[in-house]
C-alpha cells in the first residue's frame, strides 16, 4: 500500500494520493486502508515517514575528518537516488502543507543535525575546529550543496560534489 502510494505521490503528486488510487494500484481494499490509517493525511504522513533515508552516522571509533566524509557521504548517498530525487520535489511541498509532514520533517533534520553535531564534536576535541560553530549552518555549508545538485537533476555529480563541499570546508580550518 505504503509502495503504491508512494509511486502516485512521484507520478503525479499528493493530489493524486487518494484512498480510492491507493486502493486501485494497489489491490487492497478500502476498508483494509481505513483500518491502517483514519485520513489521507495520515496515509501521506506514513508515505514520507517510510522514505526517510535513514542516516546511521560514522563509526564513533572515526577521527573527525574521516568521520565527516563518512556522514556527508551517507547524506549523498541517501539523497543520491533517482527514486528521492523523484520524491523530493514532492516532499518540499507537503511539507509546507500538511503541519504533521512539516512535524515529522522538522524531527528527522534535528536527528540528523545532531549526528553532525557528534562529528562536529569530535573536529572540537582534536582542534581542528572552533567550539562556537552551529551545527544548522554547517549542515547547511555541507548538505546544501548536495540537495542543490539533487533538485538540479545532476545525480551524477552529487557524490563529487558532496566531496567539493568537505574538502572546501576543511580547508576553511586547516592553518
Amino acid at each position: 500500500m505504503l509502495e503504491a502510494a508512494t509511486d502516485l505521490l512521484v507520478e503525479s503528486g499528493a493530489r493524486a494520493v487518494t484512498v480510492d488510487a491507493v486502493s486501485e494500484r494497489s489491490g487492497v481494499a478500502k476498508s483494509t486502508m481505513y483500518r491502517h490509517w483514519e485520513s489521507r493525511t495520515a496515509l501521506l504522513v506514513d508515505v514520507v515517514g517510510s522514505n526517510i533515508p535513514e542516516l546511521p552516522g560514522p563509526d564513533p571509533e572515526l577521527g573527525f575528518e574521516a568521520g565527516l566524509r563518512v556522514l556527508v557521504h551517507e547524506v549523498a548517498e541517501a539523497l543520491g537516488t533517482p527514486e528521492w530525487a523523484a520524491l523530493m520535489p514532492a516532499l518540499m511541498t507537503l511539507k509546507q502543507q500538511v503541519p504533521e509532514l512539516r512535524e515529522l520533517s522538522e524531527g528527522d533534520t534535528e536527528r540528523k543535525i545532531g549526528v553532525l553535531a557528534d562529528v562536529l564534536e569530535r573536529g572540537v576535541a582534536e582542534g581542528a575546529l572552533p567550539a562556537d560553530l552551529d551545527p544548522w549552518t554547517v549542515g547547511t555549508v555541507l548538505i546544501g550543496p548536495v540537495i542543490f545538485s539533487l533538485v538540479s537533476g545532476r545525480l551524477a555529480e552529487v557524490h563529487d560534489v558532496a566531496e567539493f563541499a568537505v574538502e572546501r570546508f576543511l580547508a576553511s580550518y586547516r592553518t
